[in-house]
C-alpha cells in the first residue's frame, strides 16, 4: 500500500483580526506565540503548501493518507472548517486518517471539542467496543490487510498542553486489547499519535517527543507487528525498528518553510517497506 503522511499544517485565520478574548484562556500563550514570536508569519503561507501536497498525492496514486494532527494553529472551529473542504474529496473515499494535535485544543471547554464536531464521522470505529466517550482509540480498516489505530494524545490539563502530552491508563489498556484481538490477524497495523514517543536523535524530551507515558506506550508496542506514526516535533524522522521500538514515523511539519514535505511509504507489511522524504512538488528531499 503507498501512503503519504503529513502532520502539523497550522491551518490559520487571520488572527490579527480577532480580539484576544476570542481565543479564551487556554489561548493566551497559542496567541503569544502567534503575534509576538512570529508564528503567523512564519505559516502565512501553510494553505498554499498544502494545496501543493495535496497534488502531490494524486499524481503519486497514494492509497491513503495518515494526517498526525496540528490540523489548525489555534483548534477555533472556524479554522477547522476552513481546512476540511481541502479533505473533502480524501474523506469522501475513505483515503484519509486524522487524529487531533494540541495545536488543536487550544480553546475553552466545549469547543476544545471542535475537532471531533467536524471530523465526527472519521471517529467510526470497526471496534467501537474499545473506543471511550470521545471516540479513541478508533480503528479503521483500509483494504483487506490493513489496520490503522487513531489515538489522541492531547489528554492534559490547561496550558500544560503547551509543552507535554499524555494518552492515559485508559487508552493504553484499550490500544493493549485491540492489538491483541484476532481481527487483526495477518493485517499490517499503523497506530497513530500526535505526540512521539522519542525525539528524532531518539532520546525523551519535553520539546520533542513530550509524551508523558511514552515508556507505558513503548511497553504495549514493543514486540509488535506495528509501525507507529507522530506528529509534534516539526523535525520529519524516522527511527527504524528494533527490539525495543517499532518503525517510528515523526511527519515533522508539512507546510514550515524550510521543512515542508511529507513520508512516501510503499508498505508491504510492518518490516518490508521503502520510506522517501519528499518535498512539495515531489523533489526528493534525502
Amino acid at each position: 500500500m503507498r501512503i503519504v503522511h503529513v502532520s502539523d499544517l497550522h491551518h490559520q485565520l487571520d488572527w490579527r483580526r480577532r480580539s484576544w478574548a476570542s481565543s479564551g484562556w487556554r489561548g493566551v500563550p497559542g496567541r503569544l506565540e502567534l503575534h509576538a514570536f512570529g508564528r503567523w508569519e512564519r505559516f502565512a503561507f501553510a494553505e498554499r503548501t498544502w494545496n501543493g501536497i495535496l497534488e502531490d498525492i494524486e499524481v503519486l496514486e497514494a492509497d491513503h493518507v495518515i494526517l498526525t494532527g496540528d490540523l489548525t494553529a489555534m483548534g477555533d472551529e472556524e479554522e477547522f472548517l476552513a481546512v476540511e473542504p481541502s479533505l473533502r474529496h480524501l474523506l469522501r473515499a475513505g483515503r484519509v486518517t486524522i487524529i487531533p494535535g494540541n495545536h488543536d485544543r487550544y480553546t475553552d471547554g466545549s469547543a476544545a471539542r471542535g475537532f471531533e464536531r467536524v471530523f465526527k464521522a472519521e471517529l467510526t470505529s470497526v471496534m467501537p467496543e474499545y473506543a471511550d466517550a470521545r471516540g479513541y482509540p478508533f480503528v479503521k480498516f483500509v483494504g483487506a490487510d490493513v489496520a490503522l489505530i487513531g489515538l489522541d494524545s492531547t489528554r492534559v490539563p490547561g496550558w500544560a498542553q503547551y509543552f507535554v502530552g499524555r494518552l492515559g491508563k485508559a487508552q493504553l489498556a484499550a490500544l493493549t486489547r485491540i492489538l491483541a484481538d484476532p481481527r487483526l490477524e495477518g493485517k499490517t497495523v499503523h497506530v497513530l499519535a500526535h505526540h512521539g514517543p522519542l525525539s528524532p536523535d531518539g532520546k525523551r524530551d519535553w520539546r520533542e517527543s513530550a509524551l508523558i507515558d511514552a515508556p507505558a506506550l513503548l511497553d504495549v508496542l514493543r514486540d509488535r507487528a506495528v509501525l507507529f506514526h507522530h506528529g509534534h516535533s516539526h523535525v520529519r524522522s524516522w527511527r527504524r525498528g528494533h527490539e525495543a521500538h517499532p518503525h517510528l514515523f515523526g511527519g515533522g511539519s508539512s507546510t514550515e518553510p524550510g521543512g515542508e514535505g511529507y513520508w512516501l511509504l510503499d508498505v508491504d507489511d510492518h518490516q518490508t517497506l521503502e520510506a522517501t522524504h519528499l518535498k512539495p512538488g515531489r523533489m526528493l528531499a534525502r
